[in-house]
């Protein structure tokens, strides 16, 4: 059954919603399927290419030409310039994710729409404000149980999308430093200390997440991939000597 205009509008509504954490998943799915006549299946993949979006990750189900010229034009309108820069990325990665399918194709009309909204954009997405929003996501994949995290890390992308920033910065999947985190449990990986401060925001042991091969050199941004190190075992890893 063909997705209707009025469906596509409140599947963005309730994605939206879901996103910023002011409805559950589970009830953002029931309420498209039992109000709105939305297949369930066809109404997670609404609320998951959203989350993606605004992530800036390559999403895997595809949207309608229709539903992907409304949700650029309601992210350029109502979300702020990272977000739509996400947003973009995201859909230019789907596009060729989808290009490589032995059932896809490059889907010229889409493709062209994508190219519309990206040209609207007026300035390149701030990065200090990229990275706030960031750690804000990271501790939304933090409080998430762990089986939902991992399944989305199942379905994740290994290597990062990238968006126009002043300078250029990885688009990267906070799953992957929540994941990194919570199995460091407050323990440096490198010194095996302690952290050396707990956060004021929330009361947790502050690490920061090290990609052991840099992402400027191809390296995946996955659990495997990275370390939880204290401020002075990461500087060293960057700026230390090597033996």
């Amino acid at each position: 059954m063909k997705i209707t205009f009025d469906q596509i509008q409140v599947a963005y509504e309730v994605a939206s919603a879901v996103f910023d954490g002011t409805l559950s998943r589970a009830d953002g799915v029931q309420r498209l399927h039992e109000d709105h006549d939305i297949n369930a299946g066809s109404a997670g993949d609404f609320i998951e290419d959203f989350r993606r979006m605004m992530m800036g990750q390559e999403f895997h189900r595809t949207l309608s030409v229709e539903a992907t010229d409304y949700f650029l034009g309601r992210i350029a309108k109502e979300r702020d310039s990272a977000e739509f820069a996400n947003a973009i990325a995201a859909n230019y990665a789907h596009l060729n994710y989808y290009a490589k399918l032995a059932k896809g194709g490059p889907q010229h009309a889409k493709r062209r729409i994508v190219d519309a909204w990206a040209a609207k954009r007026s300035s390149p997405t701030d990065l200090g404000l990229m990275q706030a929003k960031f750690a804000d996501a990271v501790e939304r994949a933090r409080a998430d149980a762990p089986t939902i995290r991992q399944s989305r890390l199942l379905a994740a992308a290994k290597l990062p999308g990238k968006v126009q920033v002043v300078t250029e910065a990885y688009v990267r999947n906070p799953d992957v430093a929540a994941e990194v985190l919570e199995r460091a449990k407050g323990i440096c990986e490198q010194c095996a200390k302690p952290a050396p401060f707990v956060r004021h925001s929330n009361r947790t042991p502050y690490l920061e997440v090290h990609h052991r091969m840099k992402l400027a050199d191809g390296g995946e941004d996955t659990v495997e991939n990275a370390i939880a190190l204290c401020p002075n075992c990461h500087r060293e890893m960057h700026y230390g000597v090597r033996e």
